[in-house]
């Protein structure tokens, strides 16, 4: 592992690089914590289906799943380990960190907002829903091909399995789920008139926070895609506390206005964000130092997973995510600098270190490792 020095206890930021594609509802929850906490950043804006050279050649990383987030070389995989670290890290920033004070009710609740959005399958069922609208890229093979192997994770299923009518014929179960999401929020979290998920009306900031966002992407995405909730069934009248919350999350993130909305589908929605190629971006994240010092922190010897694989500092491993964009071609090797309970980050071939939850992913050693042992 190169020993470049960390810019831990340095006076110099290191660079804060967001790689993106607009329309991904998953970025969005990235994009809206940086513009909520006033954090600057740099943006590198991806292709919506592979190959994406910016971060497969230039960087070596292999994950396939947009948003990542770079803080000099260290590179933050999911989006819920890149929002906690934000949460975690001292950044400098405009506003105040958004996360609900640790050990109370209020930090459960958002918790289990994030699990009900994400593990829970609410965003997997808010897009099936796709497959009913009259959207180009639904007639796109190379679209349909890409998130076929995407959903496949392991090749397994061709991609003429991935059909346009099988999985239209799963929105009517998917409308029942998110109707029954709405009546949740409707009648308990925003039953008292509250304005943000965890702020009442007559708190002193008045701001949404992390909840707000780990409660509303799901949600802003499909009201956003035309014809994707019945009016009959999804409006102001039958959900006027949701509705309402919607918009002032619009408004307090910049969405209002068609000019914003057109600059939010370009970039981020916020001119002050700069832009950069691919190869710009390299350049300002290999010529930076570690965000971290994670070569003071250990493969500690109590994880199971590392019991099991005899794991230890330096040892060649693959990483990867379990649910989604698992393939054998977007296996992640490189060498193992830390594992706990949270967080496991490698190393990898162009210098770059990868940091990914241990939730939802999965370490192992390399299948390079175990050839050149044999």
């Amino acid at each position: 592992m190169s020993s470049s020095p960390s810019t831990s206890g340095s006076q110099q930021q290191p660079p804060i690089i967001l790689y993106h594609y607009p329309f991904s509802p998953y970025a969005k929850r990235i994009v809206w914590y940086l513009h909520l906490r006033g954090i600057p950043y740099t943006q590198c804006l991806q292709p919506m289906i592979l190959p994406r050279p910016d971060l497969s050649s230039l960087l070596g990383i292999k994950y396939r799943r947009i948003p990542l987030l770079s803080i000099g070389r260290d590179v933050y995989l999911d989006t819920r380990l890149i929002l906690s670290k934000l949460e975690d890290l001292d950044l400098p920033s405009l506003n105040p960190k958004l996360s609900a004070a640790p050990g109370t009710d209020a930090l459960a609740l958002q918790s289990l907002l994030s699990h009900y959005s994400i593990d829970g399958g609410l965003f997997s069922r808010a897009a099936q829903l796709l497959f009913s609208l009259d959207n180009p890229l639904l007639r796109d093979p190379q679209f349909l091909a890409d998130r076929a192997e995407f959903v496949a994770g392991g090749g397994n299923a061709p991609p003429n399995k991935f059909s346009r009518e099988e999985m239209a014929a799963l929105g009517p179960e998917a409308l029942a789920d998110l109707r029954d999401y709405c009546q949740m929020l409707e009648t308990t979290v925003l039953a008292d008139g509250r304005d943000w998920i965890l702020k009442n009306t007559d708190t002193d900031n008045n701001k949404p926070g992390l909840a707000d966002i780990e409660a509303v992407f799901v949600l802003h995405w499909v009201m956003s895609l035309p014809g994707a909730l019945p009016k009959e069934q999804f409006n102001d009248d039958k959900f006027p506390r949701v509705w309402k919350w919607v918009e002032r999350f619009r408004v307090a993130v910049g969405e209002t206005t068609p000019t914003q909305q057109t600059a939010a589908q370009k970039g981020d929605g916020n001119s002050k964000v700069a832009t950069v190629k691919g190869d710009k971006a390299r350049d300002l994240i290999l010529g930076a130092g570690w965000n971290e010092d994670s070569e003071k922190k250990e493969v500690e010897a109590g994880e199971a997973i590392v019991q099991f694989h005899g794991l230890k500092k330096g040892t060649l491993v693959e990483l990867w995510p379990t649910d989604s964009g698992s393939a054998p071609a977007h296996r992640d090797v490189g060498r193992l600098v830390s594992l706990d309970s949270r967080e496991v980050v490698i190393e990898n071939e162009k210098g770059v270190r990868v940091h990914a939850p241990r939730h939802g992913f999965r370490v192992k050693p390399s299948s390079q490792a175990v050839a050149s042992s044999l």
